[in-house]
């Protein structure tokens, strides 16, 4: 058994959620997972929901896959371990951990991070999920992915006692993660590489019927009814750059301003991602090759961080009156994706 052992990560494309963030720490650098990424990762929805910590009015957005392309990407493999199967194979979290690691398999998982980092006890939780991707036992430590630790995604460590600490004191009720895949229990995942062999080629077809539905803001989620019953308050495509408006500009005019910042993350991320996808598509063939296509999507990502930027920095220093700024980088980059991304899908439509 290794002292030490880390497995393979490249900081990810993307990190707006943790799910994305791990996923694409894992495979953002292999050749045969990049064919499934491009073809998915296009439709954008949003909704509202209660956030889990304040309870406060939250515009949920994200890419589809969201927080179930762990389990859908097809370069990777991966297992609901439940918190009393861990318990029965190893008898402890620090050993099932270290025994993953080494049979190659990474660990995901909610855990309290509030009890991570602080060493004094605390009387509140902060239950987030973690990527474990190694460890060091002669310095009692997992390398690990996360947010927490700095004010951006990064790899950091955490002690084994500080991982123990955090693993125990979550109830299968604080679990927000595993509880709905596997009714309601404790438990982590254990997701395994395996793009060695090519299953999966660009989906032009998809690509396609995904860029309609961005563009034209089409239920997506109407393809997936088998799976679970639908809820019916969802924004798609386009029309969630107006729900992301609409959602800073009752931000910016309420009593005490609270910005929050995520939606805005998913969307810039998406645009990043985006460009990659035109970027690959032309390297590869299936795009004739258009530098003024590339400079003008470009344009899109540019005004996207602008605007992100630019409502962090209205959160920080509270100048209202730049908000007026924010939405002229907003819609800047609205107009400019819908004028190049249906210029990109009728080339498409003609092969």
């Amino acid at each position: 058994m290794a002292d030490i052992k880390k497995l393979p990560v490249t900081y990810p494309m993307i990190t707006s959620w943790q799910w994305h963030a791990t996923l694409f720490s894992i495979l953002s650098d292999d050749e045969n997972a990049k064919k499934w990424i491009f073809s998915n990762y296009i439709q954008l929805r949003c909704y509202h929901i209660q956030e889990i910590f304040t309870g406060d009015d939250m515009l949920f957005a994200d890419m589809m896959p969201g927080s179930s392309s762990l389990k859908q990407c097809p370069y990777l493999v991966y297992s609901l371990m439940t918190k009393e199967q861990i318990e029965s194979y190893c008898g402890n979290i620090i050993d099932f951990v270290i025994k993953t690691i080494d049979l190659d398999g990474y660990v995901y998982g909610v855990f309290d991070e509030a009890k991570i980092l602080c060493d004094a006890e605390v009387d509140y939780k902060f239950p987030h999920e973690l990527f474990i991707y190694g460890y060091d036992r002669d310095k009692e430590e997992f390398y690990v992915g996360d947010f927490t630790f700095q004010d951006h995604y990064g790899y950091n460590t955490v002690s084994f006692s500080d991982l123990e600490r955090g693993w125990e004191v979550i109830s299968a009720k604080e679990d927000h993660m595993f509880k709905d895949a596997d009714n309601g229990k404790r438990g982590l995942y254990v997701v395994m590489k395996n793009s060695e062999m090519p299953v999966y080629e660009v989906d032009l077809e998809l690509i396609k019927q995904n860029l309609k539905e961005y563009l034209n803001s089409e239920d997506t989620k109407d393809h997936f009814r088998m799976l679970r019953n639908r809820f019916d308050d969802t924004t798609f495509g386009i029309k969630v750059y107006d729900k992301a408006l609409a959602q800073v500009e009752k931000q910016l005019h309420a009593e005490e301003p609270d910005f929050d910042i995520r939606a805005l993350h998913i969307m810039y991320d998406h645009k990043v991602l985006m460009y990659k996808r035109i970027e690959y598509l032309m390297e590869h063939g299936y795009l004739k090759f258009n530098q003024e296509t590339l400079d003008a999507y470009a344009t899109v990502v540019k005004n996207m961080l602008a605007a992100r930027n630019l409502l962090v920095r209205i959160s920080i220093t509270n100048e209202i009156e730049a908000a007026s700024r924010f939405k002229t980088y907003f819609n800047a980059a609205k107009e400019k994706e819908v004028n190049v991304l249906f210029e990109i899908l009728a080339e498409l439509e003609e092969k």
